[in-house]
């Protein structure tokens, strides 16, 4: 095992005392879990997800067959669908003004906190 110290803000720490006392857990615990589960990727079946009222008494009404809805059409159709889709983009690519992908990359590197550019390489293809 290996220890790990931290420093947290006094507000921090009570955040994760009252969330340990309310699991009846350590809060050496409720920080190890909390690592594992991001750094193993947590998926969408995490303890924290809370459906509307009206989401959870639809799914408690219905059976799981209902729930399942089989695809319609065929593969075919669906490729038609995305080459359409594609042929639409290149026409009116800018046309919203929300300019090409390497923009958004372009502007998601120079709105970061960090100085460390995430997509530097498009800053040479200017």
């Amino acid at each position: 095992m290996t220890t790990l110290t931290i420093e947290l803000a006094p507000d921090v720490y009570e955040l994760l005392r009252t969330e340990a006392r309310q699991r009846g857990k350590a809060e050496h615990e409720i920080i190890e879990q909390f690592l594992v589960e991001r750094l193993a990727g947590e998926t969408s079946t995490s303890p924290h997800v809370v459906l509307a009222p009206d989401v959870q008494a639809l799914l408690t009404q219905m059976t799981e067959s209902e729930m399942i809805v089989p695809p319609q059409g065929t593969a075919a159709d669906a490729v038609r669908l995305l080459e359409s889709w594609n042929a639409a983009d290149g026409v009116a690519e800018d046309e919203e003004g929300e300019g090409t992908w390497d923009d958004v990359l372009r502007a998601i590197d120079t709105n970061r906190a960090e100085y460390r550019k995430l997509f530097a390489d498009r800053d040479a293809q200017l």
